[in-house]
């Protein structure tokens, strides 16, 4: 018998919540059907041709992904072929009203517009196709409404993403499965639509979400991911063959495992009925800036599922692995770092791998005992049963850590993808905040289980022991990151990497300061030895004892994804404005200040004669512009209060 557990029901009380309303307009139902945002741009539209379905999106009147294929055929019925139309619904008119604990903004209030059509397969079974549209971008889901308790599995999926073969994408080689593998760790390659994913860390089996295109025709930029994935479904990515720039939703691989963990059954998901699918959801924006600051991902994911969430605290950690990968692991290090914590008024310490040794007890009540919470690192195959699970998390409850980082899940299956949504309920349970690594990317489950402030699934700072290509490719990758990974949801990649490791950095100091500053995390684990942060000027020290893990607003200043970024963030009375080259020549930037005018007091902190460990802070100017040349690979942090 399967185990998977259904989708878990909503608390009776939550954070995030719907308001209905219907369109007074009702819509005709001929084909083609589309639904459109409520700003007009965004559109959504599908036709039925010979019993087959397909649809495309435009933004602005232009066509952004062209006409693509729809459907999906379970192991019993055929909803590829064959299908005949039954009805489409009216437009409904949502506002998706919700606090995130990890994103670029800590409250998201947006209208979505949904649309529900259905159709019959040639033996006369129903498949709901659901369509959504906000001003970000739109999606589309396909739903089981009959009930059946007999496992249906999806054998295959129909869906692909049409793009323009003159179209250039920074698309991520999905892993094939390894002992570390698949968990979404290598650089996002400059590519064609056609071409054929490269063996990079690890031999590719095709193409990662989330996938970023810019399309000259329409003028447009589109991301390309998933969102609302539970337990019922596996985790998804493109297939590896994009021939005339289809990319086909593909399953995970059959060998996907967690060390530890004996996989059960095939990787196709399987569940019974009711069933109701992923969204495949394409964020569109005239410019990459806009969908920077996206929340569609988390706008089409399931309302909290924590009633409470009052005791969820994001924060800053200090951690001693990046700094001591090699130990020792003696109480009397993870007690520095506690020290170290309490000394930049961060919130947390995490005890990473080896905190056996000393043992957890002792230096988890040397913590609290200081006023910071204490973290542990935890083994995925732990957490795959459920009594072995709660064993686990009442072991470390006991011991007064308030929160975990679980490692090497390394596979999409949906045996996988079940145990982390039950790890989030479980831990949510004690009042335990959640971070996932060697993982899957987040699909909008930041909204669904707040208390998950952090993932990994990303190719981050520890890389520079393990990767030799990182060192020239890591510029470059932080200034696509923030316009493909981040946008799922927060990321781990653990920031203030300047100390020298195995592979020489080629970046400033300038740029690992402002880094810290442009990515998004619940939790950010800053790396660095207490030594290299205390070398710092003040104000640039002072800067990582005031910059929170929460933001108040973000506003992407400049967006080139590959060249540069520049974020501004505020907190409180403060704004910091951060930015990053990923070039290797100098590259000019202007910046209008005149929004921050009454802004006076600033500071900016930028390169020192030795760029590559130093940087200087120095006072700047009331003037309503500001020019600054960013050397190669360089950053810049300007800090404005009133």
């Amino acid at each position: 018998m399967i185990h998977f557990p259904p989708p878990i029901k909503p608390a009776k009380v939550v954070i995030g919540f719907l308001l209905f309303s219907f369109a007074g307009t009702i819509l005709a139902d001929t084909a083609p059907w589309s639904l459109a945002s409520p700003d007009k741009k965004c559109e959504i539209t599908v036709s039925l041709d010979s019993g087959r379905l397909s649809y495309y999106t435009s933004l602005n009147g232009k066509v952004v992904i062209h006409k693509s294929p729809l459907g999906l055929k379970r192991d019993d019925h055929d909803f590829e072929n064959g299908l005949f139309f039954e009805h489409a619904g009216n437009v409904e008119k949502r506002r998706e009203k919700y606090e995130l604990f990890a994103g670029v903004r800590p409250r998201v209030n947006h209208r979505v517009n949904f649309r529900e059509l259905t159709f019959r397969d040639a033996a006369g079974f129903p498949i709901k196709l659901d369509l959504a549209a906000s001003d970000e971008g739109v999606a589309f889901r396909y739903r089981f409404t009959e009930t059946n308790n007999d496992v249906r599995i999806v054998e295959s999926e129909l869906s692909g993403f049409a793009v323009p073969m003159n179209a250039l994408g920074w698309l991520q080689p999905y892993h094939s499965a390894g002992p570390y593998t698949p968990a979404y760790e290598d650089f996002f390659f400059h590519v064609s639509p056609g071409d054929p994913p490269l063996d990079s860390r690890q031999k590719a089996a095709g193409w990662a979400f989330p996938a970023l295109f810019h399309v000259p025709d329409a003028s447009a930029w589109v991301l390309i991911t998933e969102a609302g994935t539970d337990a019922s479904y596996c985790a998804c990515h493109l297939a590896p063959d994009s021939s005339n720039g289809v990319y086909h939703i593909a399953f995970p691989k059959a060998d996907e495992t967690t060390g530890g963990y004996t996989n059960q059954f095939g990787p196709e998901p399987r569940f019974t009925l009711p069933w109701t699918m992923p969204w495949r959801v394409m964020i569109m924006s005239l410019s990459a800036a806009d969908i920077a600051t996206s929340a569609l991902v988390t706008d089409l994911s399931a309302p909290s599922r924590i009633a409470d969430t009052s005791w969820i605290k994001p924060g800053r950690a200090s951690w001693a692995w990046w700094a001591y990968p090699d130990g020792p692991d003696t109480e009397q290090l993870f007690n520095e770092f506690t020290d170290f914590a309490v000394k930049m008024g961060w919130e947390y310490t995490l005890f990473d791998a080896g905190w056996w040794k000393p043992g957890l007890k002792p230096i988890s009540n040397y913590a609290l005992s200081k006023g910071i919470k204490p973290l542990a690192w935890n083994y995925a195959g732990d957490f795959y049963d459920p009594e072995k699970r709660k064993t686990k998390l009442d072991e470390m409850a006991a011991a007064g850590i308030v929160g975990i980082k679980v490692d090497f899940w390394c596979s999409d299956r949906q045996e996988a993808i079940a145990a982390q949504q039950a790890l989030m309920r479980d831990t949510a349970a004690r009042k335990m905040i959640l971070n996932l690594h060697g993982c899957t990317i987040p699909r909008g489950w930041q909204r669904t289980w707040p208390n998950l402030l952090s993932t990994e699934a990303v190719l981050g700072n520890e890389n520079y022991f393990y990767t030799p290509a990182y060192t020239e490719k890591a510029a470059e990758l932080d200034t696509v990151l923030p316009f493909t990974r981040n946008v799922c949801g927060p990321m781990d990649v653990t920031p203030v990497a300047c100390s020298p490791k195995k592979y020489d950095r080629t970046t400033t100091a300038a740029f690992e300061l402002a880094s810290a500053l442009v990515f998004t995390s619940g939790i950010i684990h800053y790396v660095d030895r207490p030594e290299f942060f205390e070398s710092l000027p003040p104000q640039a020290l002072q800067i990582f004892r005031d910059a929170p893990a929460r933001w108040d607003e973000t506003k992407c200043l400049v967006g080139e994804p590959g060249e540069a970024v520049v974020l501004a963030r505020r907190w409180g009375k403060s704004w910091f404005i951060a930015g990053i080259s990923g070039i290797t020549n100098s590259l000019p930037v202007t910046l209008n200040l005149t929004p921050y005018k009454q802004y006076r007091h600033r500071i900016v902190v930028s390169e020192a004669a030795d760029a590559k460990m130093q940087v200087v802070a120095v006072p700047l100017g009331d003037a309503n512009q500001w020019q600054h040349i960013i050397p190669p690979r360089g950053g810049f942090i300007l800090r404005l209060d009133k």
